[in-house]
């Protein structure tokens, strides 16, 4: 179990590990065959004359339009406007961009300002002398560029001056009484109308994309160098691990509180947290592309910390069974599917009663509609569709008014009243059938209990009679049997013969008083003195009588409780029956020299008293068996007892609100009784 725990916690850690390893070659591979990533490459190519002479299309659209945004100053008739790296952002990737763009009598620079920089000839020095700078120039409409691939295609691009401007002037001072009319102010412009110094220093602008990915590539050499090995290396990898984790995820096939959750709400929580570090990525602008990446990287392990998760839940869910139960989807199918049964069970039920249904719904339908098509929506028709309406909604009520007399009745027979019989003529036509079963029934269910009351009372008093005349000649027998063990009698015999009779007539007179209590008990006439009673002394005390009887037999009693008082509400005399009975029944028949175990413990508002011991027969016979009076465990032997004393005890139990129960498991005999707390 822990080896697995290890191996599984081992893959959960590789996969992302591998999977960015792939990534990561998979990029490698790309980056080596796109040119936009060599600087060699890049410089050379179409793509960086295109983006470079872009921008500086849009540096002239600035000068033109926005230089009202920047800092200026005058060099003779020409205005010099100066902007600066936050205010001139450029698409291509040149490490270093400086240029001098002049139309007329404006110029635009991107050239710090300082001392040697504050005319246009100081700016043109500068461009000139900078080191390891290539110019890509246009004077008067001539394209000059130190880099091969510009000067060959860059000429194609400076139809890209080629604009039609407009600004808009005030023609009128703004006045409370006059509306300001605006002239719109044309200029076309064409490449010759520009001068324009530039100059770029190769290399790629730092925080770039290009920069980073170069640079976090470099970092991992290793993975760049050995890309074509690594892919299909970590995707086996990946792939084995993968198989590994389904083949033992849920293997017990058990579901935990996390897979009882809709699938549907666990996917959605989960795409929200991949995406969050995106979402927040958002409310920043112009981030550098290292904190894309910070961000990138935080998203992916999100990702694949929440695919994982619904992974692991998604497997547990197949294998325990229970996919669809577990899905919002699932559970609405299944229960539209049971709402389907039961209407469908419904309907099938009684073919009579639901075509009789649909045929009055069809013509209250046909009538109500047609009572529409003749009078229309007139003062008669919504007189009419009231009667109609009405009507239907009377004998919706009058139903449900039967059914709840229906229901009502039931309950009193539940109850015990069974002498009310339902007048049939008050219920509908098919609802009759019904109340005549139900009246038949309670009849029968009445002349059932009188049967059965009056055999009980004959049944209980016959016992009564036979026990009380038993016990008068009993008594003379005992009274005799005294007397004639006080005679002086020499004959041995005889007087074993006395000790058979004295015992005999006792186990008789007991057998007798046993029969009458339990007449008593059984028919409930029995008056309870119900006060508070202390069980855990009252059992010590049954326990200390039993002593002496419990020691012939060599059995040990281990009572086992930790609390000297719990107090119920029952009758000390009773209740102390029903432990004597129980004692007295494992006097009789618990294996010799063994234990007997008694047990009371409170459990929530309850107290409850197990006796445990092992019998000495076989206990060839139920539970519910030897709970019936005169029986016992082993119905052969002629041992010493009547069979009543569980019964008794079961039923004095049950009087006091209390439960008996008696388990049976090979020669264990237990009885476990329960009482509410006082």
């Amino acid at each position: 179990m822990k080896k697995s725990i290890l191996l599984k916690a081992i893959c959960y850690l590789l996969i992302p590990i591998l999977l960015l390893a792939i990534v990561l070659s998979i990029c490698s591979i790309i980056i080596q065959n796109e040119d936009s990533f060599d600087e060699k490459r890049y410089y050379s190519s179409s793509y960086f004359v295109r983006t470079y002479m872009n921008d500086i299309s849009n540096a002239c659209k600035n000068l033109i339009y926005h230089n009202a945004n920047y800092y200026s100053l005058e060099d003779g008739d020409t205005t010099i406007y100066f902007t600066n790296l936050e205010e001139d952002y450029y698409y291509s990737n040149v490490k270093e961009w400086n240029y001098l763009i002049i139309y007329k009598n404006k110029a635009l620079t991107n050239v710090e300002l300082n001392d040697s920089t504050k005319t246009i000839d100081g700016i043109k020095q500068y461009l000139n002398e900078k080191q390891n700078a290539k110019k890509v120039n246009l004077i008067n409409g001539e394209f000059q560029s130190d880099n091969e691939m510009m000067q060959k295609t860059g000429i194609q691009y400076l139809d890209s001056l080629k604009n039609e401007y407009y600004t808009i002037m005030s023609s009128e001072e703004e006045t409370e009484d006059v509306e300001i009319s605006t002239d719109r102010e044309y200029i076309t412009t064409k490449y010759s109308d520009f001068e324009i110094y530039s100059i770029y220093t190769e290399g790629f602008k730092e925080n770039s994309e290009e920069a980073i990915l170069l640079n976090i590539l470099n970092a991992v050499s290793i993975i760049t160098d050995n890309s074509y090995v690594i892919i299909p290396i970590c995707s086996v990898l990946t792939l084995l691990m993968v198989i590994y984790l389904i083949f033992f995820i849920g293997s017990d096939k058990k579901l935990n509180d996390f897979d009882q959750i809709p699938l549907e709400i666990i996917i959605g929580i989960s795409i929200f947290i991949a995406i969050f570090p995106m979402i927040v990525r958002e409310g920043f602008l112009n981030l550098d592309f290292s904190v894309d990446i910070s961000f990138l990287f935080t998203s992916y392990l999100l990702t694949y910390i929440v695919g994982m998760v619904c992974l692991t839940t998604f497997i547990r869910r197949l294998k325990a069974k229970s996919f669809w139960k577990t899905t919002i989807v699932g559970k609405i199918y299944f229960w539209l599917e049971k709402k389907w049964k039961k209407i469908a069970s419904t309907l099938a039920y009684s073919t009579n009663m639901t075509i009789k249904v649909l045929i009055y719904g069809v013509v209250i339908g046909i009538i109500a509609f047609g009572i529409l098509l003749i009078f229309d929506f007139t003062f008669v028709a919504i007189v009419l569709e009231f009667i109609v309406w009405a009507n239907v909604l009377y004998k919706i009520i009058k139903f449900l008014k039967d059914y709840s007399k229906i229901e009502n009745r039931l309950k009193e027979m539940k109850e015990g009243n069974n002498q009310v019989a339902l007048d049939v003529n008050e219920f509908s036509s098919e609802l009759k059938n019904t109340v005549l079963y139900i009246n038949q029934i309670s009849e029968g269910v009445e002349n059932a209990i009188q049967d059965r009351m009056k055999s009980e009372r004959l049944k209980a008093e016959l016992i009564t009679n036979v026990s009380h005349d038993i016990k008068t000649p009993l008594t003379s027998i005992i009274n005799y049997v005294d007397l004639l063990k006080n005679e002086p009698i020499e004959n041995e015999k005889a007087k074993e013969y006395i000790g058979i009779l004295e015992s005999k007539s006792q186990r008789l007179k007991n057998l007798t008083e046993d029969l009458i209590e339990a007449s008593k008990v059984s028919t409930g006439n029995i008056a309870f003195q119900i006060e508070k009673i202390n069980l855990v002394e009252l059992v010590r005390q049954a326990a200390g009588e039993f002593e002496d009887r419990f020691l012939k037999k060599g059995l040990n009693t281990i009572l086992d409780t930790t609390e000297n008082e719990i107090d119920i509400m029952a009758d000390s005399k009773y209740m102390y029956r029903i432990i004597e009975n129980l004692f007295s029944n494992v006097a009789k028949y618990a294996l010799e020299n063994s234990r007997v175990y008694v047990d009371l413990k409170k459990v929530d508002k309850k107290v409850k008293v197990e006796i445990k011991n092992i019998s000495k027969d076989k206990l060839n016979i139920s539970s519910d068996e030897l709970m019936q009076r005169f029986v016992r465990g082993d119905k052969s032997r002629t041992t010493e007892g009547s069979g009543l004393g569980l019964s008794i005890a079961q039923n004095l139990t049950e009087l006091q609100h209390g439960k008996f129960n008696l388990v049976l498991d090979g020669d264990l005999f237990k009885v476990e009784l329960e009482f509410e707390l006082a």
